[in-house]
């Protein structure tokens, strides 16, 4: 019986992040983030997927306030204001639903 819920934990910790990551990918997509952040390829106002990943490595609880409009962006900070109104279209997602979105984020960091 003991081996069996260790394997059942095992498995949880290894997919539960991945299943996770993958519904933020579907939120990310249907809150329209695609429009402006990609994979690759900043531009001046909109940082990639790739860049905001690496700038919050090891900051992921900050990403997470960040969507929930508690933190500062550290990402281009000085472009944040347009980022305004899509955060309060975040801000009205459950607390998961912004933790799926930044652990999707996070799969770009290198």
């Amino acid at each position: 019986m003991k081996k069996v819920i260790v394997i059942f934990i095992a498995v949880f910790c290894f997919t539960a992040p991945a299943l996770a990551a993958e519904q933020g990918e579907a939120l990310f997509k249907s809150q329209g983030c695609t429009a402006c952040h990609r994979p690759e390829g900043s531009s001046k106002v909109n940082p990639s997927l790739t860049e905001i990943a690496q700038m919050y490595q090891g900051k992921e609880d900050q990403l997470t306030r960040y969507l929930n409009g508690e933190a500062e962006a550290i990402v281009k900070p000085d472009k944040a204001g347009m980022m305004k109104r899509h955060i309060e279209k975040t801000k009205q997602l459950s607390d998961a639903d912004r933790k799926s979105i930044a652990d999707f984020i996070m799969t770009y960091a290198k």
